[in-house]
């Protein structure tokens, strides 16, 4: 039973490789390279990846079919890096018997160099230089003021800031090795012919491009470890012009199209993304090769279509499902002028995408799309002249009932401020007869003198709020109302400027 159990798991695997084309000559004993054996769940795999393992994409020499692999990080050091751990976290070691160990092993001058690597894909200043003897002079120095402190400050704990730095050098040395390994595979993939690209943690600008054959090339564009301008692209270019996502323009809520134009796919900032990246870009090496044909009908064609089905949907549904940029999905509702506002923006902003839809004029027949962008934009343009006709009314309604308010809401405004002085005296008052701590204000009991003296204020205090906050809901309604006008009118213009009206 246990046989015909192992043959059964033995055939899924095999069967689940071949769906994905994954390499099944992972191994720990491959020639070409480390192997990791035999993990090929996807789910595990992607927590490995920059960890302990490179994801690549793979070439076979025969068919130029291209497969996911994975690459083990060879860790030459871990023996060395686990005895410094150990030293570290044993609380007798002194901080001399660390130099002492840092200076006698050679092989730790292996780690002197400098590093781009993320910890964090999406962090900043993530560069760092690994250098042993700037680490002991750095220890002595160190120890030097923690016994200053010690002689300044009775309440000074050194033992604990000694084992808040072994801590912290037991770290960095790990680090530095993680670095120094990963560094080691990523010259091993160069070096292998069959590899056209492989996952990286490495900070700054990077864009490794594979020409997969005359007409088509992938570009894994990346820029770690610089904050909000860090970004995580896969770029497709058949016959010299890049391929973009239009859909992305109806499937995202909020879209610009100078973030759409800069990629075919995007990725969010984790190394797990990886093996998205490289599937999405293997998946269109693939099809390229087999079929230039349904290539052309996946990621040009089709992605034309759904941004223009999905112009031409608009205008019958209130009801929108999105994508957040993890790909998971949201519901929302727009009802009146903000549902107006939003078919504007999707169909007048589809015009921008003209020109890049017209890139592809000599590589697939696209006019279509571009004369069904047009009669949206030509149906949405009398439906948004009514429409601000209609928010200017509304806003000039607005602003007479926010004028009409204005002096009652300026003379709440006023009494308030006086019984707040009044307020402030009462309770000067108080801490001068002994009623009140001046260091701890009761306020409860401030209060309820306050409301004995002046008992008016109570229903004061209601039409004070009531006015307050109708004036603020007003201006609240007043600025949306004056940024959907405005934003309504850009739209009809950006509509008229295409059309030369």
């Amino acid at each position: 039973m246990s046989g015909l159990v192992l043959n059964s798991t033995l055939v899924l695997l095999l069967n689940f490789c071949a769906k994905r084309n994954i390499c099944t000559s992972i191994s720990a004993t491959s020639p070409s390279c480390k192997m990791l054996a035999p993990i090929l769940d996807d789910t595990i795999m992607r927590k490995q990846i920059n960890e302990e393992v490179l994801c690549v994409l793979r070439k076979n020499g025969q068919t130029n079919e291209i497969k996911i692999d994975y690459v083990k990080i060879d860790k030459p050091l871990t023996g060395l890096i686990d005895n410094f751990s150990n030293l570290c976290a044993v609380p007798q070691t002194s901080l001399q018997q660390i130099i002492s160990f840092i200076e006698t092993t050679v092989a730790l001058n292996q780690l002197n160099a400098h590093y781009r690597y993320c910890v964090s894909l999406r962090g900043s200043y993530q560069a760092f230089d690994g250098n042993n003897a700037k680490t002991i002079k750095e220890i002595n120095e160190r120890y030097q003021l923690m016994l200053l402190n010690q002689r300044q400050s009775e309440k000074y704990n050194i033992n604990e800031a000694i084992s808040s730095l072994k801590e912290e050098l037991r770290l960095r040395y790990i680090l530095w090795h993680k670095a120094f390994s990963i560094n080691k595979t990523y010259r091993l993939c160069d070096e292998d012919k069959s590899i056209l690209t492989f996952s990286h943690r490495i900070c700054g600008w990077s864009n490794p491009v594979y020409q997969l054959t005359s007409n088509f090339s992938v570009e894994l564009k990346t820029n770690f470890g610089y904050r909000h301008v860090s970004y995580f692209y896969t770029i497709l270019k058949y016959k010299d012009i890049e391929i973009t996502p239009f859909s992305e323009w109806i499937n995202y809520e909020i879209a610009l199209f100078s973030e759409i134009v800069r990629y075919t796919q995007s990725y969010l900032l984790d190394n797990e993304n990886w093996l998205d990246a490289m599937e999405f870009s293997k998946d269109a090496c693939n099809l390229s090769l087999q079929n230039e044909v349904a290539f052309v009908e996946k990621y040009i064609i089709d992605e034309c279509e759904k941004m223009v089905k999905g112009l031409e949907e608009i205008f019958s549904k209130e009801h929108f499902s999105f994508k957040n940029r993890d790909k998971t999905e949201y519901t929302k509702d727009k009802k009146g002028h903000v549902l107006v506002e939003f078919r504007g923006e999707k169909i007048s902003g589809a015009l921008v995408f003209i020109s890049k839809i017209l890139e592809y004029d000599s590589i697939a027949s696209i006019q279509s799309f571009v004369k069904r962008i047009e009669v949206c934009n030509k149906k949405i343009q009398p439906i948004l002249v009514d429409e601000s006709k209609i928010i200017k009314i509304k806003i000039s309604n607005l602003k007479d009932e926010i004028s009409a308010l204005k002096p009652k809401y300026k003379k709440v405004i006023a009494e308030n401020s006086l019984y707040g002085t009044k307020k402030i005296q009462l309770q000067k008052e108080m801490i001068k007869n002994g009623q009140l701590d001046f260091r701890q204000i009761d306020t409860v009991k401030l209060n309820g003198e306050f409301n004995i003296n002046y008992p008016e204020y109570e229903e004061f205090e209601k039409e004070y709020k009531n006015v307050t906050e109708s004036y603020r809901i007003m201006n609240e309604q007043l600025q949306n109302l004056i940024k959907v006008y405005d934003n309504i009118i850009s739209y009809t213009e950006k509509i008229i400027k295409h059309f030369g009206q």
